[in-house]
């Protein structure tokens, strides 16, 4: 007995729990998430570690933003039930990762049914902000914790979810579009669930918006700032709204042509710490889709210095191979590195910058938003995935 109890105990001398601190610290910050959650469970010293906060920060650094996409899978076993999907995609290893799933009757995308089933309205720090039946919750998904928010008025739009850096909490900014014409703009604070009023105007801002565009291009949280690509009606100006002054302003876009009649070809990015816009664009009128992407970085932040780091000529025969009689694309740039992902509403094609293809994956719609995984725990999300009246998709 007391031989088997001698080799169940993990080895002190010469093996990996005799590595110093900073190395292990080292190793552990180049591990996914999943992974740094098991060393937890090695021994006290490691538990120590993995769950200090300024390293759970280092490590969400570290993580990549990858883009969302949508799918359904019919082979749950009943013809009538489908399971709805939310999975980041990883264009560099080929690789789908379930972020969110639930089994529900019908046949429509998640993300267009949005009152009834789920909707995707935000992506900060790890967290999304979702919907479901007029019920609204952040939630992470890497580490199964989730809160609950007031539900807003049904005539109120989502525009944008951010991390308050003075309060240390998440914060819904939406709007309401008024009698008097004004677009009326409101902060709820999920620590505390108030609601208050923050701006009222006759948005030169967001003129060109509405449900749709809200919906479908949102912002990108910089410098503790929101920013929106810009429109067409205003195509040299990215519209920002500063989170803690709680004011809007404009600052100058590149000189990137703006299409907003179906998809916007304009796309706003963080690209490790740097604003980043992926623009496409058609060499000829009534082309299919675009046949160029350029991904323009913001270099200087304060004097709004704006250079053309990548562009991407698509292979627009290959692509077309794909098409049915009346379909479109879109492309958007994803990765630092210029890699493309071209929706083909029921296909995704992934190019690296150089036009290789790299990825073919049916049935698959991509999203607006971007996840960049985090273990960071926050005291807007106390419930644990086990926690009774949890939302079906936790």
């Amino acid at each position: 007995m007391m031989a088997e109890a001698a080799r169940a105990q993990p080895r002190q001398q010469g093996g990996w729990l005799d590595l110093p601190e900073d190395i292990m610290h080292d190793i552990l910050l180049r591990l996914p998430p999943k992974f740094v959650v098991r060393c937890r469970a090695v021994c006290s010293s490691w538990l120590r570690l993995a769950s200090d906060r300024s390293f759970l920060l280092a490590h969400h650094r570290r993580q990549p933003s990858l883009p969302l996409v949508y799918f359904i899978l019919n082979d749950v076993g009943d013809p009538e039930v489908s399971e709805y999907r939310l999975a980041v995609f990883d264009l560099r290893a080929v690789e789908l990762q379930t972020v969110v799933r639930f089994s529900g009757h019908g046949n429509g995308w998640m993300a267009r049914d949005r009152e009834r089933r789920l909707a995707l309205h935000g992506s900060c720090d790890g967290v999304l902000l979702l919907s479901s039946d007029y019920h609204l919750f952040l939630c992470n998904p890497t580490t199964r914790h989730w809160g609950r928010l007031p539900p807003l008025h049904r005539d109120h739009t989502i525009a944008g979810l951010y991390s308050h850096r003075i309060s240390d909490d998440y914060r819904v900014l939406y709007f309401r579009r008024h009698g008097d014409g004004n677009y009326y703009y409101y902060v709820m604070a999920a620590g505390t669930r108030k609601q208050r009023l923050v701006s009222r105007q006759v948005s030169p801002i967001h003129s060109s918006w509405h449900t749709w565009f809200a919906r479908h291009t949102p912002p990108v949280l910089l410098h503790g700032n929101l920013h929106w690509p810009p429109v067409s009606s205003r195509p040299e100006s990215i519209a920002v709204f500063d989170t803690v002054a709680e004011v809007f302003r404009l600052m100058p876009s590149p000189a990137v042509n703006v299409n907003n009649q179906l998809v916007s070809n304009v796309k706003l990015l963080d690209m490790e710490g740097a604003l980043a816009m992926s623009s496409s664009w058609s060499e000829t009128y009534g082309d299919d889709g675009p046949s160029r992407v350029d991904l323009w970085f913001l270099e200087d932040y304060k004097s709004n210095v704006w250079v053309c780091k990548y562009r991407i000529e698509l292979p627009v025969e290959d692509i077309s191979r794909f098409l049915g009689l009346l379909d479109l694309w879109t492309a958007v740039v994803v990765s630092h590195e210029g890699d493309v992902l071209v929706d083909l509403m029921n296909r995704l094609l992934g190019y690296d910058r150089e036009g290789n293809s790299v990825a073919n994956l049916p049935l698959l719609e991509i999203g607006p938003h971007m996840l960049k995984r985090s273990l960071v725990p926050h005291a807007s999300l106390p419930m644990k995935n086990h926690s009774p009246n949890k939302p079906h998709f936790v």
